[in-house]
């Protein structure tokens, strides 16, 4: 399979964040079709919607590494999330990757989960020209993870418009859950 790299250049760092997001659902659905990744999903889509930062805290509660790091609720919560995670969505989380990972950084699956973290670090106190580089590399990253799996690459076509003359490559706040294949089926 082939980079995509002069589509993915173009892009605003929303715009690639997104489309890192539809890989990731490409790659989920595909490898764990057995299992319901609507709660993955909708964190993944609110990042967009926010400010990075916080968009990022959001997310991460979905990352096997984070979410493992402590063996109960109330250490999990406290230490790694700030009490922002609800004792319902760390069951439900817990009870999604069951049988997949314990939050081993070498498993696959919480490499690919752990990407849009790298991926916000290398945007964090930057700018476009400094992050354009390092972001493209992680999406190049998760190519090699669909790849491995013989998955297609997401169309680009659907974060075009999100380009890299919008907001000093940094892109606009939007509501990008129409993007997902998970949310939207």
């Amino acid at each position: 399979m082939e980079k995509l790299e002069p589509e993915l250049k173009t892009l605003s760092l929303t715009g690639r964040l997104c489309y890192l997001f539809m890989c990731i659902e490409k790659y989920l659905t595909i490898c764990y079709p057995e299992r319901e990744w609507i709660l993955v999903a909708k964190r993944c889509w609110q990042w967009t919607n926010v400010y990075w930062n916080e968009g990022c805290d959001i997310y991460s509660v979905v990352v096997p590494e984070y979410l493992f790091e402590f063996d109960d609720y109330e250490k999990t919560n406290t230490l790694v999330f700030d009490g922002e995670l609800s004792q319902k969505d760390y069951l439900d989380l817990t009870n999604l990757f069951a049988g997949l990972t314990m939050g081993n950084s070498e498993d696959e699956i919480n490499q690919v989960l752990m990407l849009p973290i790298e991926f916000n670090n290398e945007c964090e106190c930057s700018d476009f020209d400094d992050a354009d580089i390092p972001t493209l590399k992680i999406l190049y990253k998760m190519q090699h993870f669909l790849s491995l799996h013989n998955i297609s690459f997401p169309s680009v076509n659907n974060v075009q418009n999100m380009t890299a003359d919008q907001k000093n490559g940094w892109g606009n706040l939007i509501d990008s859950e129409y993007l997902s294949i998970i949310i939207q089926p």
